[in-house]
């Protein structure tokens, strides 16, 4: 009989499974846009959060500040976002979303909606009611 760790190793590698084929699902479902997956995250966040900085971007995500410096240097160049300087401090630098990181915001809540629906239709509802109040209680848990 498996021990209290390897059961809890078993419940993160499907954890692993799920996220490792919902990035291939939103990859697949989203290769007509002109942004990735979590380049349209970052533009819903930044457009929620006007002004955000790139450490509050990295935190949230749980990325390397080198990996958000190269997503939001390609959203810049490509014209979705613009860095201004801060007002207060010449170090920082305050990111907003352009005209044209709103529109492509539209279509990827669009995109997502889409996916969601997709997924959802794949899986019981009882089964969604038994595992989310589970999956709460294991954040809170893992947490403390």
């Amino acid at each position: 009989m498996a021990d209290k760790v390897e059961k809890f190793s078993e419940v993160m590698d499907q954890f692993r499974s799920y996220i490792a084929f919902s990035k291939r699902f939103y990859g697949d479902e989203i290769k007509l846009s002109n942004v990735t997956p979590q380049q349209g995250r970052t533009l819903m966040y930044i457009q929620a959060n006007p002004g955000i900085i790139q450490r509050e971007l990295a935190d949230n995500f749980h990325l390397r500040n080198a990996s958000v410096t190269n997503m939001l240097k390609n959203l810049e160049r490509d014209g979705y976002i613009e860095r201004k300087q801060d007002e207060k401090s010449a170090r920082i630098k305050r990111i907003y979303i352009t005209d044209l990181g709103k529109q492509q915001v539209v279509e990827i809540e669009k995109k997502f909606d889409a996916i969601l629906k997709k997924l959802s239709e794949r899986v019981d509802e009882g089964l969604i009611d038994q595992l989310l109040p589970l999956l709460k209680e294991l954040n809170k848990e893992v947490r403390k």
